[in-house]
Parts: structure tokens; C-alpha cells; sequence
């Protein structure tokens, strides 16, 4: 028996959120673009999409390492100011995008088959909120370069969805 159901809950939504509702609406976007508009800063104080998105997978790749290792030290830097210009070609970056939510997923697959009675549940939940925040950055920015609508919840990425989604996962 599950000793830590809702636990277990929190990581699936956070999980099936972070790759089955945000993975989709960053690549979208990233295809949409070519790869002078993915590294343009559109003012000199603002970050670029792909700048943007490698924060995100930076994030990512740190809550994925604080997940695997129950016993990590953390991290002695921040990354509030990391949003680094690569110039990779959207293919590229399409693909470190895509390879660091796998690892996520896998990651917490993992970690959703032997519990702990605790979680960092805080840093999981800023981690989830806070690739939203960013997400939504470059949907915006992609939809104003490209004048390209997603219709992201038309197209089945929505709430009702992943709500089912994660209901047939447990």
C-alpha cells in the first residue's frame, strides 16, 4: 500500500504538468521561430527565448540532480541572472529542451517508486510556477513575432486533458 498517496500526487502533477502540458508549448513555440528571432533581445535589459529557455532547463537540470540525490548539498550559485546566448540553432535547442524534461520525468519516476516520508515539495512547486512563468514569456514572444495563434487548448493541451491524463497514470 501507498503510505504517502497524496505525496505521491503532488510529484505526479508536477511531473505530468512540467511534461505533458509545458514540453509541448515550448517546442511549439520554439519551432515557430527561427533561430535569429529564438537569440534576439528584443530591448537591451530583456532576455532572449532562448536565453529564457535555458534558465528553464537550468532549473530543471538542478531540482532533477536535488530529486535524485536526497542528500545533495545544493547549489552554491543562484542562476537569477543566468540566461545564457548560445546561438544554438532551434533544432539544437529544441533538443536540450526536450532531453532535460526527460530527465525530469524520469527522475521523478524514480523517485515516485520508493517515497521518502518527506518531500522538498517548495522547491518543487517554485520549479513548476516558475517554468510557467517563463513559458508564458515565450509563447508571448513567439506568438508577436510569428503573429501565430497556437490554440494550444483547442489542440488538447489543456487542464481537462492533463487532469485525465494524470488520473490514468496513478
Amino acid at each position: 500500500m501507498d503510505s504517502h498517496p497524496c505525496l505521491k500526487l503532488f510529484v505526479k502533477i508536477s511531473q505530468e504538468r512540467m511534461c505533458s502540458h509545458y514540453l509541448p508549448k515550448f517546442v511549439q513555440s520554439l519551432q515557430a521561430l527561427d533561430a535569429d528571432a529564438i537569440w534576439r533581445k528584443e530591448a537591451e535589459n530583456l532576455n532572449s527565448v532562448g536565453g529564457i529557455a535555458l534558465h528553464i532547463c537550468e532549473h530543471v537540470r538542478r531540482i532533477s540532480a536535488k530529486i535524485s540525490d536526497r542528500d545533495h548539498p545544493g547549489f552554491d550559485d543562484g542562476i537569477e541572472d543566468n540566461f545564457p546566448d548560445l546561438s544554438l540553432s532551434p533544432e539544437e535547442l529544441i533538443r536540450t529542451v526536450e532531453k532535460t524534461f526527460d530527465e525530469f520525468r524520469s527522475v521523478t519516476e524514480k523517485f515516485m517508486e520508493n517515497m521518502p516520508d518527506e518531500i522538498d515539495m517548495h522547491s518543487l512547486y517554485h520549479l513548476v510556477e516558475h517554468t510557467g512563468y517563463h513559458l508564458g514569456q515565450i509563447v508571448d514572444r513567439a506568438k508577436r513575432m510569428t503573429k501565430k495563434s497556437f490554440n494550444f487548448c483547442q489542440n488538447g493541451i489543456n487542464e481537462r486533458n492533463l487532469k485525465e491524463r494524470i488520473n490514468a497514470r496513478l
